[in-house]
Formats: structure tokens, sequence, C-alpha cells
């Protein structure tokens, strides 16, 4: 599938359909967005071991976490901390299976499941403040594991 840019500040829907494929192209925007700047980062990384690229990630990543991400406090300040291989969301650009629930007017979450370098399963809770739409957290399982992990964004 190809990702999609969106307009992170759109609050007009015609259906409830279209608010869906919204909230899921924003994830997948923002998940794409992310593995981008870590690729780019590993590469680097891999190219120049001694050289530290935090300050690259963390320039690059701001800017991001802060169009698509909740105001909410985080209790890891809401930088970017670490990165690695795979990338936080390894494959959920070619997810085998999502679905979209409407929780209430300013509650959403969205799941999908990936088949990559670990099958993982991915639970993004969005929130509606000021009409638009924000993530607010995520969780991830692997191998059909019966518990959730709280990731960080």
């Amino acid at each position: 599938m190809e990702i999609k840019k969106v307009n992170v500040n759109k609050t007009d829907f015609q259906s409830e359909d279209e608010l869906k494929i919204y909230l899921r192209d924003f994830v997948l925007d923002y998940t794409s967005q992310m593995n981008i700047i870590e690729n780019d980062i590993i590469k680097k990384a891999k190219a120049e071991p001694k050289t530290d690229f935090f300050p690259e990630l963390r320039q690059r990543y701001l800017p991001v976490f802060e169009a698509f991400c909740s105001d909410k406090k985080r209790s890891y300040g809401g930088r970017a901390n670490s990165y690695g291989s795979p990338t936080n969301f390894d494959g959920i650009e070619n997810f085998v299976k999502y679905s979209v629930e409407l929780k209430n007017k300013n509650r959403a979450e969205i799941y999908f499941e990936t088949r990559s370098s670990f099958d993982t399963e991915y639970l993004f809770v969005l929130v509606r403040k000021n009409s638009v739409w924000r993530i607010d957290n995520y969780k991830c399982r692997w191998f059909k594991n019966e518990k959730w992990k709280s990731g960080i964004l």
C-alpha cells in the first residue's frame, strides 16, 4: 500500500467510513515517517559508528511527533531516545489486516497486524481535541502474545 500524506488538521468528514480511512492513513503516515527517520539514522550509524546521531534523530523526530501526537505529559519527555533495527514500527506499511473502532466521538482505536521481521500487532489510541485527531499512545505485541506492551511514540 502506498502511504498517503494526510492533512493532520483535517476536521470535516462526510461519513464515518471517510473518518475511519483518514484515521488509518493518519497512523500510517506517522509510522512511515518515523520508520524513514530511523532507517536513515541506522544507515548513517553503520557507516560512521563513532558518530553521535542522537542530535539529528531528535531534530528530525520532534516536528513529526508534534504534528501527529497528543500533547499529554509523557514519562520519557516526548523525545527520541533510541533507534534500532528493525525500526519501531517495522512492517506496518505492509500490514495484512487492520481495523478502526470509534470508541466515542473523541476516541478511536486503530489496529494493525503485520508480517515482517516479527509478526507484530499494533494498537494505536487516537483522541480528538479541539476537533483534530492525535495519537495518544500505542501498544504492540509479538507472535500472538496475549499481553500488550506499551510503546514509546
